[in-house]
């Protein structure tokens, strides 16, 4: 019962968020979400051959060791192409696919070989390599598949640095981007993306190691196989949770945008591009956008887009974007959220018996994990604990 438990955790908890994403994707379709599902389809089959392993079913293993490998294989480029999904409003589909090919390749061959193999062959195979990694005394097809596997373990291990760096540079550019565009990011930015990412490299080096130690060494004992198994159930877990409810990505950013700009305010007249960019008219504009934070109040708006300020100035995006980064050295969200809880402050000082809630709203906060969030970056405290002399 605890070997069964064990050995098929990492595999349950994939199939949970596979099932919970495919529900998803029927009903709404988002492009993302269907990259994260062929991801957890994917981890679903590659835990699946881990049961068959370590459960000793070695009749089925020719089939399922060559979907593992193709598995395996598949799991880090299928990662980062949600990941461009989720980060990029427009690239290149047509050759994200050309990312998989060594997973196709790697699963081809040890099929082949699989197939070309005498039943003799494949059970010296089995037992002597994928259950003890003894090779020195085998030749013929038994070493070019031990080769084969020997080398889709460099290729896996190959994978893993421009994954990481390629995946933590998209996350950083889109929550820098969002944070430019949205006074209200908690829904919008990448909040455990970078964390789960590192972590699963992590894991995947453990992996790696453990692959390279051999699997076998983990067969035979319950226990010492329960740590990587909780391990890799504990991050399949919250990759799924994070990207289920990630439902916010850059192209719904550009689909705000645009809808903006295709529909500005009647007196919005918009500047020359030359002229937005003239040392006296980036004056001017931040000027302007002074003046609409301290006499409008302009950050009490819920929910405020950069393109809503922009309309406002009459001018546009790129601008009001320019000068709060090289006039002001802040972002949209940063300059519009410090109004708020210096506003939320005064509200505190005069009110001191108004509830958090009403804080958070008259604020011009959407939430109050937003109003905590923002509160405890520009305060340092929780807002129960802020005393006016402390400013």
């Amino acid at each position: 019962m605890v070997e069964n438990l064990v050995t098929s955790m990492p595999m349950y908890v994939c199939t949970f968020w596979s099932v919970l994403l495919l529900v998803d994707v029927l009903n709404n379709r988002q492009t993302a979400k269907k990259r994260l599902l062929a991801y957890m389809l994917t981890t679903t089959a590659l835990y699946a051959c881990h049961y068959i392993f370590f459960n000793r079913q070695t009749t089925l293993i020719p089939f399922t060791n060559t979907v593992y490998t193709v598995a395996n294989l598949a799991v880090f480029p299928l990662y980062y192409i949600y990941l461009k999904e989720v980060t990029e409003p427009t690239w290149n589909h047509r050759w994200q696919w050309l990312l998989l090919v060594p997973a196709a390749v790697g699963g081809l061959a040890v099929g082949t070989l699989y197939a070309l193999m005498e039943p003799a062959e494949r059970t010296t195979f089995i037992n002597d390599y994928l259950y003890h990694n003894q090779m020195a005394t085998q030749g013929g097809l038994v070493w070019w598949q031990g080769a084969v596997h020997q080398t889709a373990k460099l290729v896996f291990a190959l994978q893993i640095p421009p994954v990481l760096v390629l995946g933590l540079r998209k996350i950083r550019r889109y929550n820098e981007t969002v944070e430019a565009c949205y006074a209200d990011t908690d829904d919008r930015r990448l909040h455990l993306m970078t964390t789960i990412l590192l972590l699963f490299v992590v894991t995947s080096f453990i992996s790696f190691g453990a692959n390279a130690l051999g699997r076998y060494r983990f067969a035979d004992s319950t226990w010492l196989l329960l740590v990587p198994s909780a391990v890799f159930s504990v991050l399949q877990f919250m990759l799924g949770y994070a990207g289920y409810h990630q439902r916010f990505t850059a192209s719904d950013l550009v689909r705000d945008m645009r809808i903006a700009e295709d529909n500005p305010e009647p007196s919005a007249a918009r500047e020359d591009v030359n002229e937005g960019t003239q040392p006296g008219k980036m004056a001017e504009l931040q000027q302007k956008l002074t003046d609409a934070v301290g006499r409008d109040h302009i950050y009490l708006q819920p929910d405020l887009k950069i393109t809503d300020v922009a309309a406002l100035l009459h001018t546009n995006r790129t601008y009001v974007s320019r000068v709060l980064k090289e006039q002001m050295g802040t972002t949209f969200a940063d300059f519009i959220n410090r109004q708020r809880i210096d506003y939320a402050c005064q509200l505190m000082s005069r009110q001191p018996d108004l509830p958090a809630s009403e804080v958070a709203a008259q604020s011009g906060f959407s939430s109050q994990s937003s109003f905590y969030r923002n509160f405890k970056l520009y305060k340092g405290c929780a807002p129960k604990d802020y005393h006016p002399a402390q400013t």
